[in-house]
């Protein structure tokens, strides 16, 4: 969703908002007054039913909250103030609230302006709203724009925005086309993308075309293709590939892998490797970062199919990494079962490093059970590496069981220097009881290149 959590994270700062009117003025529409193109009276809708506005919990309390302001609102707000669990308050105001917001939106909008600055009060406002828009989103959307200022009105316009699209979209849009660019339209736009893209997504696009902001349609264009991948991926592909010319290319690539990969990583593994060049690379790695957290093996050996080229180059290292944060030893086995190439020396020091971060002990204790030979001197070497930061004398006995005396004398000569650069007194007071070689001490003196 577009940049929702910048919304939610202003609402807790308490004077990141101002209401423009604290006894909310011009609110002769709300006391339903104003009939809709039939002639109805606003109350003759009080009835409709629809979704919470701020679901918290598994909907009990909200549904309470619902069924007693349906018969005294005032009654329902005196319950609220009682209860004392901050979520649980949030859950029933939320029902309450958006129940009145139906009924009698005036009241509901005056009253939820008389809580202290918070979150509690955004969701008052934000529930009196949505349910004020799923009778009269345009006298809502209104009185929204002229009262409401700051994350209070972002939050206030993505619940119109949602009510009002799930209706009609299109008059949804050009309201939200209105509103002014930046954080404050940011998420009724992508509520009415999200309702586009589950009736209409050609709609969705040719509006989305239309905004003259190109960073704006590129987030845009983001948005709807992750809500159209959660209807029909292989549709939101082809639409995709219509556009893999364009500057948005890789945005809509990445946004389609990362919500067709959670669903289905196989078939989107599939589309991938019908890409070309720098936007295979980076989806391939997308969606390997996305498989390797549900099935690491079969993530692993489909990179281990590429040819070689640049994805193979940035996959077979970005497998291993994800792969080590929860099974480190199959991740650095499959490494060192790979051929000998860059990619693969990567792959292992990406992999050793992440475990050397998570379980330092553990990785010493497998690599002593592994056998004396050039694959497993290097193992020494990238774990003593990693290692020497926070732990520098288990590094160095690591380094010690390298079996070339060449690149062991390396490792030590390494291992000291970095030692002696972050803790130079404990590092100095251990080489001076080392029985270090004449070949190590030579290393240590030579300038460092």
């Amino acid at each position: 969703m577009l940049s929702l959590g910048l919304l939610l994270g202003g609402g807790i700062v308490h004077t990141g908002w101002v209401l423009r009117s604290s006894r909310i003025p011009d609110l002769a529409d709300a006391r339903g007054i104003t009939s809709d193109s039939g002639g109805r009276a606003a109350k003759s809708r009080r009835s409709s039913s629809a979704t919470a506005s701020h679901p918290q919990g598994d909907g009990r309390i909200e549904e309470k909250a619902r069924s007693l302001a349906a018969k005294d609102p005032r009654e329902a707000w005196r319950q609220s103030l009682a209860i004392q669990n901050f979520a649980e308050r949030t859950e029933f105001l939320s029902g309450l609230m958006r129940e009145w917001g139906k009924q009698d939106p005036a009241a509901a909008l005056e009253m939820a302006g008389t809580l202290a600055a918070g979150s509690l009060k955004q969701a008052a406002f934000d529930a009196a709203c949505a349910g004020w828009a799923s009778a009269h989103p345009e006298a809502a959307a209104k009185w929204a724009t002229s009262h409401l200022t700051g994350p209070l009105a972002g939050e206030a316009f993505g619940s119109i925005a949602k009510e009002w699209a799930a209706n009609d979209p299109a008059s949804a849009a050009v309201w939200v086309a209105s509103l002014p660019n930046g954080v404050l339209a940011e998420s009724a736009t992508s509520e009415v993308i999200s309702a586009w893209a589950e009736r209409d997504p050609q709609a969705a696009i040719t509006w989305i075309d239309s905004f003259a902001d190109a960073d704006k349609r590129t987030e845009a264009f983001g948005t709807l293709v992750t809500e159209w991948s959660a209807q029909s991926p292989a549709d939101a592909a082809r639409w995709v590939d219509s556009r893999l010319g364009k500057p948005e290319a890789g945005d809509l690539a990445e946004a389609l892998v990362g919500a067709w990969g959670a669903q289905d990583p196989q078939a989107a593994s599939a589309w991938v490797m019908t890409l070309q060049g720098d936007l295979q690379s980076s989806s391939a790695a997308t969606l390997l970062s996305l498989w390797a957290s549900s099935d690491p093996q079969v993530a692993a050996n489909w990179a281990a199919q590429f040819p070689e080229g640049e994805t193979r180059t940035e996959a077979i290292p970005a497998i291993a990494e994800t792969w080590a944060a929860s099974e480190p030893e199959k991740a650095i086995a499959w490494t060192l079962s790979l051929p000998d190439s860059p990619e693969q020396r990567d792959a292992l020091d990406d992999s050793v490093r992440t475990w050397t971060t998570l379980a330092p002990a553990a990785l010493g204790k497998w690599v002593e059970q592994q056998p004396s030979n050039e694959a497993t001197d290097h193992l020494r070497t990238t774990a003593a590496g990693a290692l020497v930061e926070s732990h520098p004398e288990a590094a160095l006995t690591m380094a010690s069981k390298i079996s070339e005396p060449s690149q062991r004398d390396d490792a030590y000569a390494h291992l000291l220097r970095r030692w002696v650069r972050d803790d130079s007194s404990a590092a100095e007071a251990w080489i001076a009881q080392a029985k270090l070689s004449p070949a190590v001490i030579e290393r240590l003196r030579r300038p460092k290149r």
